[in-house]
């Protein structure tokens, strides 16, 4: 039976039994004659899982309260006859045109006033209550026809919620949000006023069913505090539409896994909305950043970031082909980029993978969301590229499960609160996945096992943690912070960091708040640097000099603080840029500007030697992405070449060699994967 997801961590396997492999399939959108050989291809293909139906609910409901499963049956039996189970999804996500004729009212309304309408997907409001009605009585409809078919494994609830539309400011969703609040604050409007500063301006509410949903610019600035309550409720309310749908589907068959495929804005993915399920989905798209030289970092960090939420996932979506809407067609994978791409999906966290799709559709506005197969059904390279991983997969795929991604360093993500705090205010700096992402790159393409990881998390086996630019700083994330430094790892805390609170107020104390007794500094005064090249802050440590490029601070250490860097320039010359507390076994590191892309690249190499990092791999081949995954038996080392060129390796770590060329040599897109008995690094 699956585990839930009740303790999100970055070390968190899926609790599955075998590694499932499959693609997205669409029946409903072929006829018998093209479906004849799928499941057939399937099976030779390496395929055990195919997910569907997410998009159906006109056909599995094509008159209010008439069901119709028959072609699902079919096909589940058919694929169930190849050796191929079958993940449902709950089709909410585009419900039939009947349901939005039959209620006008219960579509999405943007910050503009303006309704949504069927044509598209995502269009109904997940606040009104006929959507929550409708959701629930399909989900019981088809739980309760298929809790006994052995064939069905499990469930994706809904589909990417939010992916194209986040907030609604429609009736319902006014309501809604009213009863939220009121929920929040027991029901005291008093306390939701003192909680949103509401003297200021003017803003006070006499009863929660006076207060709207915040829109910005309209005619000014919304009430910081007053937008992250609503990103709070906006997180509350699809978590609990989706945990409607999660308890009807337990109720009639707890041997099902239940999961969603994310992550997309306006969600806690570490919150009660992933605590509900059995573990995470995310659809991985590598090829939406256009740049090939970015594109690798990229999707390493977005797979990273999507661990640091719950733990390890499964890709109910992995890119297979271009993608195309009606603003964008993406490069088409070379040969060997989609095996490549798999391999850095599954060293990076993945615990299952499906691709997307099965088959290109030929008609709507995915119809060049090319897929396995093309739009004539004739399997060409692609295809036989999914059946070598498929053939892999039957060895690698056993022993990936109950392992961990492995990180020396990583850089803190994954707060819902806090990113939308920032988000409410950002003042024209990067935003906290922004700087996690810079700061992830540097270390990636120098070869160190990075990562990310929320502040509250198991931190041990780490030497460097890095506390980017948090405004919101949890005060209950502090004795694990201190834990992480005493026992012996580097902590670096960067500019304007604890300098508000969870109601999104600053601060009365004098930043950095609740990290100034473990930092050992103060923060005196601060600036934006919009031209940094006019009054320019520079920096020297030890002959490196930098100048400041979107923030500055001047600093008082504590007794004892050490002094590592210093401004040289304007009123801040001779004061510290950069600080060093001894604290434990351990230290913590103050850096007072951004750290931004610049400053990575200078002060990288010395924050290495400080927390005494060493390249996952020394000697590696530059261009060559090496990641762990290990138990406390074994290391399984992937190698994935991302260099148009071959690379020679000379020395590799001893062990059985599961993929990849029997000599040391990597082709282009070429991939490698050891399984190792011991975790040593070879000298």
């Amino acid at each position: 039976m699956p585990t839930l997801c009740t303790q999100p961590s970055h070390l968190r396997p899926v609790p599955v039994s075998t590694f499932w492999f499959g693609a997205c399939y669409y029946p409903e959108h072929w006829d018998e004659g093209t479906r004849r050989e799928d499941a057939k291809r399937m099976r030779d293909a390496g395929m055990n899982v195919v997910r569907m139906a997410e998009f159906a609910a006109e056909v599995l409901e094509p008159a209010p309260g008439q069901f119709d499963f028959r072609l699902f049956d079919d096909v589940i039996e058919e694929l169930a006859r190849h050796g191929i189970s079958t993940i449902l999804g709950t089709p909410t996500a585009a419900p039939p045109r009947w349901f939005t004729l039959a209620h006008p009212d219960a579509v999405q309304v943007d910050a503009r006033g303006v309704s949504l309408q069927h044509g598209s997907r995502q269009h109904v409001s997940q606040s009104h209550p006929e959507v929550r009605a409708y959701s629930q009585r399909v989900t019981r409809a088809l739980a309760e026809h298929y809790a006994e078919n052995p064939h069905v494994i499990g469930w994706q609830t809904d589909n990417e919620f939010n992916c194209h539309f986040s907030e609604d400011h429609s009736a319902a969703a006014q309501t809604h949000f009213q009863e939220f609040l009121a929920q929040k604050y027991a029901g005291d409007i008093h306390a939701l006023n003192r909680a949103w500063g509401n003297t200021f301006w003017s803003l006070s509410y006499g009863d929660f069913s006076e207060i709207p949903t915040p829109r910005e610019q309209a005619p000014t600035h919304a009430n910081p505090s007053h937008q992250l309550d609503y990103a709070r409720f906006l997180d509350w309310r699809i978590t609990r539409f989706q945990r409607e749908q999660v308890e009807i589907l337990r109720a009639f068959q707890p041997k099902w896994f239940v999961f969603h495929n994310g992550c997309f804005s306006k969600i806690d993915y570490r919150g009660e909305f992933v605590r509900d399920l059995d573990f995470l989905g995310y659809d991985s798209y590598p090829f939406f950043s256009w740049d090939v030289r970015d594109r690798g970092a990229g999707h390493a960090f977005n797979l990273d970031r999507t661990r640091a939420w719950s733990g390890n996932f499964i890709i109910p979506e992995m890119q297979s082909g271009p993608g195309a809407q009606s603003s964008y067609f993406h490069d088409t994978p070379e040969p060997g980029e989609i095996r490549r791409m798999t391999y850095t999906a599954l060293a990076r966290g993945a615990d299952s993978l499906l691709y997307f799709r099965w088959r290109t559709c030929r008609y709507g506005a995915e119809m060049y969301w090319c897929g396995i197969l093309d739009h004539d059904n004739i399997p060409r390279r692609r295809y036989e590229e999914v059946a070598r991983i498929g053939r892999e997969l039957k060895k690698v795929g056993p022993e990936i499960l109950g392992t961990s991604v492995q990180m020396d360093v990583a850089i803190a993500l994954a707060d819902y609160e806090a990113m939308e705090a920032h988000a409410t205010l950002p003042y024209g700096v990067p935003g906290l996945s922004n700087s996690a992402e810079t700061l992830h790159r540097w270390f990636h393409e120098q070869g160190y096992a990075c990562g990310c990881a929320h502040p509250d998390d198991v931190l041990e086996g780490l030497s460097l943690f890095i506390l980017p630019h948090w405004e919101v700083v949890n005060p209950a994330w502090i004795p694990n912070l201190k834990a992480f430094v005493e026992r012996g790892g580097t902590l670096l805390i960067g500019a304007r960091s604890g300098t508000r609170d969870r109601n999104n107020h600053v601060i009365s104390e004098t930043p950095p708040g609740v990290l100034a007794e473990l930092a050992g500094v103060r923060v005196s005064e601060y600036s934006r640097k919009n031209i940094p090249d006019q009054r320019p802050w520079q920096l020297n440590w030890e002959g490196e000099h930098l100048v400041a490029e979107d923030w500055v601070e001047i600093l008082a250490p504590d007794a004892g603080t050490e002094v590592l860097a210093t401004w040289t320039s304007r009123h801040a010359a001779g004061t510290p840029a950069i600080t060093r507390k001894a604290f434990g076994n351990g230290q913590v590191l103050y850096a007072a500007s951004g750290l931004t892309a610049s400053w990575i690249q200078t002060l990288g190499p010395r924050l290495c030697e400080q927390a005494r990092l060493q390249p996952v791999l020394p000697g590696c081949p530059p261009g060559v992405e090496v990641v762990r995954r290990g138990d406390p038996g074994k290391t399984l080392w992937f190698f994935m070449n991302h260099n148009d060129g071959e690379v020679i390796f000379k020395d590799l770590p001893a062990g059985d060699r599961l993929v990849g060329p029997e000599n040391d040599t990597l082709d282009p897109n070429d991939v490698m994967v050891i399984s190792a008995s011991t975790n040593k690094v070879p000298d």
